[in-house]
């Protein structure tokens, strides 16, 4: 398959010869001229070599709401179409819950006689299948795969962030058409517009001309309508179908979020949007590159009314933001927060995707409190001013110690920042000043990952030129961490990257070279232990402690449970906000030690031992720390 085949189409182009390459597709596609009821496909996240069995048993994967599909459904109906989602991950999930064990859980089996239900039923016209993340790239394969099997002349469209990346970019495009040569149609970008654009094409009600972000992948030679149509505000103030998204059952069979441990055990949960796009231009993003420049914004009553149905007739009671940029405009913050306010919407919510820090003025922040916020991350990535201004940060070293001290004093809210290591040329010493900042900033947790470079973004691009990213493997381009993560899968396989040797990560090293992927891994680990675990005996305000009591007993009892670490913070924390520890957490704690050599010495080393807890007596800890500079020696 050759790139060369692609004919490009602009919104310029008038070559009646291309329309009639584009109109005999569509007849091939469509015989009958019409579209009058379409499956909308949400593939499991993971295909069935990554999915874990256990770790879905225990709910532990995320089982995020197919929000666009949503969008994309409402339209729809609005046109007269018939649409029905299959959400193939909570299905996953919800029967992984319900197995009792990994022999009488059959991952293929499930996803195919779901497939074949589901069109047996609607009988549909067209299929849609998004995928949204890299990890997925073969789960959304697979799926497409076994729906040509059951219905090969069935026409299946792409779509998604992860799609869209691919194909947008030159180093990847080639391999993505290659993997999808039995798929019909490519959606790029937000489809909210063009794929119906392209129905109401296919249906007779428009013309060819209106035809955008769409590449018929099919026929030869391809042909790609580039020309952009994104929503403009007015087009976003739709709400999407949450019944069809089944959004009130999604958080009983996987998290949403990273709040969630701070709810009930049974809490509904769910996401929404209020806004698309991000002011920022960092270089490891591709959120600019696919909703393009600056924010658009629904109305505020627009996103009121979403957030009463939700309450209302689905009983939902903590929602995700997805915006990537949810305080841009600090006026409009403020609007939403009041009218949460003065319509009792009584939601508590959260913004796991993370925020600018400048955005974080203590009008603002205090008003999020009170309209229900619970949890936030910032955005920092780095404590390096050169790095900042190499991924085109919009943050200086000043925004974050404002904004942490703002967040310091609003203790409702648990504050995490978000920390990324591992940049082109980043030295020990960049390195350290992140860490250092951080220290400084004393906010609640960090959650820090080492760079994986995406398609469709300046640093993947960036570093393909100049030799450091070799073939393309989309299932290696996913986070270090998260729970489908690559330290995780590494985890389940061999140990916690918690348990390595990562003492001595900063010792006897030339702190201006650049450490290799191995010492990276040491590095990740060792600032986990000090930014996260080890600060937690600096902690004295009562309601941070229940925090991060509810947060580390979660990681020990749920996401990782032989991870020492986790199990001796959550016994030490357990004292401190209810006087005593729990037996069961010592007992896991001894096991632990007792099977892992591995965590074994680390605990030794780090003096973290089951006697502590039976004895309550924590102060040899306490002694060894001083508030600032207890790591690297501070920040210079």
């Amino acid at each position: 398959m050759d790139d060369a085949r692609v004919i490009e189409v602009n919104s310029a182009f008038d070559d009646e010869s291309v329309y009639a390459l584009a109109e005999a597709d569509i007849r091939r596609l469509f015989p009958n001229r019409s579209v009058t009821k379409v499956l909308l496909i949400s593939p499991p996240d993971l295909d069935q070599s990554l999915f874990d069995f256990s770790t879905a048993h225990r709910g532990r994967y995320w089982n995020y709401p197919p929000y666009g599909f949503g969008v994309i459904a409402s339209h729809l109906r609005n046109e007269g179409i018939a649409v029905e989602i299959l959400n193939l991950n909570n299905l996953m999930l919800s029967r992984a819950r319900a197995t009792d064990g990994v022999d009488l859980f059959d991952y293929v089996k499930i996803l195919q006689l779901a497939i074949a239900d589901a069109i047996e039923e609607l009988e549909p016209d067209l299929v849609g299948v998004t995928c949204m993340f890299s990890q997925t790239h073969q789960s959304m394969l697979d799926v497409c795969d076994y729906v040509k099997t059951l219905r090969e002349t069935l026409p299946i469209a792409v779509g998604g962030v992860h799609v869209t990346s691919t194909y947008a970019d030159e180093q990847t495009r080639k391999t993505l058409l290659l993997d999808l040569q039995k798929i019909d149609l490519l959606f790029c970008y937000e489809a909210d517009l063009s794929f119906l654009d392209f129905l109401r094409v296919v249906n007779g009600w428009e013309e060819l001309d209106r035809l955008c972000q769409i590449v018929f992948i099919g026929s030869e030679p391809k042909i790609c309508f580039s020309h952009r149509r994104t929503p403009e505000p007015n087009d976003l103030n739709i709400v999407p179908a949450h019944d069809l998204m089944l959004s009130s059952e999604l958080s009983q069979n996987g998290k949403i979020g990273g709040f969630y441990s701070f709810l009930k055990p049974d809490a509904r949960m769910t996401t929404l949007l209020s806004n698309r796009g991000c002011r920022a231009q960092c270089t490891f993003c591709s959120v600019r590159n696919f909703n393009g420049v600056g924010v658009r914004r629904r109305s505020v009553q627009s996103v009121i009314d979403e957030l009463l149905e939700l309450k209302n007739e689905h009983g939902v009671e903590h929602v995700m933001w997805l915006d990537d940029d949810f305080l841009y405009d600090a006026r409009e913050s403020l609007h939403l927060f009041n009218e949460m306010i003065k319509h009792d919407v009584g939601l508590t919510w959260d913004c796991t995707n993370g925020v600018i820090a400048a955005s974080c003025t203590e009008e603002v922040i205090r008003a999020a409190a009170e309209s229900g916020c619970i949890g936030l991350n910032v955005g920092m990535e780095s404590g390096n001013s050169g790095i900042l201004k190499y991924i085109r940060k919009p943050g200086t070293i000043k925004n974050f110690l404002a904004a942490a001290e703002v967040l310091r004093n609003v203790e409702r809210i648990n504050a995490r920042v978000f920390l990324m290591i591992g940049f082109p040329g980043e030295t020990y010493n960049q390195i350290k000043d992140t860490i250092d900042l951080s220290w400084e900033m004393g906010l609640d947790w960090y959650n820090v990952t080492i760079l994986q470079p995406l398609p469709n973004t300046p640093i993947f691009d960036e570093m393909v030129a100049d030799g450091l990213i070799g073939g393309i493997n989309f299932i290696d381009m996913r986070y270090n961490s998260g729970s489908a993560g690559k330290h995780r899968k590494q985890a389940e396989k061999t140990r916690d990257p918690l348990a390595a040797d990562f003492k001595s990560a900063f010792e006897d090293v030339d702190m201006n070279t650049v450490p290799d992927q191995a010492e990276l891994d040491n590095i990740w680990a060792y600032m986990n232990f000090h930014l996260n675990f080890k600060r937690l005996f600096l902690e004295n305000r009562p309601a941070k402690l229940v925090q991060q009591f509810r947060y580390v007993d979660n990681i020990a009892r749920l996401v990782a449970p032989n991870n020492a670490f986790a199990t001796y913070f959550t016994g030490y924390l357990g004292y401190r906000t209810r006087g005593n520890v729990d037996p069961e957490i010592i007992r896991q704690l001894e096991s632990i030690i007792d099977v892992s050599p591995y965590w074994r010495q680390r605990c030794q080393e780090f003096q973290l031992l089951p006697d502590d807890l039976k004895t309550v007596n924590f102060d040899h800890h306490r002694r060894d720390l001083t508030p600032t500079g207890e790591l690297l020696g501070g920040r210079s």
